[in-house]
């Protein structure tokens, strides 16, 4: 082959991971700029659940940063998601009521 030249990559690098996923979001930090991130492999398909919660786990932080950073930034991005997840909680306890007065009264 002429002038074609592989380009290695490190399996664990934030550029694999982000090519590995359609989605790639960006958030607003209040001292770091905007901040790439995704999801963790296997959350695409969960995160299209009425019912589902997003967990500090399951969020990337894909922009390089300094550990301290990363991690006061992975913090901030999950406290953003506090509203979602309020609702999900109140939905699922509204069910979950309604289930209990069903079967109290069946």
């Amino acid at each position: 082959m002429l002038g074609i030249k592989k380009r290695t990559w490190a399996p664990d690098s934030p550029e694999i991971k982000a090519m590995k996923t359609d989605y790639i979001f960006q958030f607003d930090s209040t001292n770091h700029g905007t901040v790439n991130w995704t999801y963790v492999k296997g959350m695409k398909d969960k995160m299209y659940h009425a019912q589902y919660m997003v967990k500090k786990s399951d969020i990337i932080v894909l922009t390089k940063l300094s550990a301290e950073d990363k991690k006061l930034v992975h913090t901030e991005l999950f406290e953003s998601f506090s509203e979602e997840n309020q609702l999900v909680r109140d939905h699922n306890n509204k069910k979950a009521r309604e289930r209990r007065a069903r079967s109290k009264n069946g």
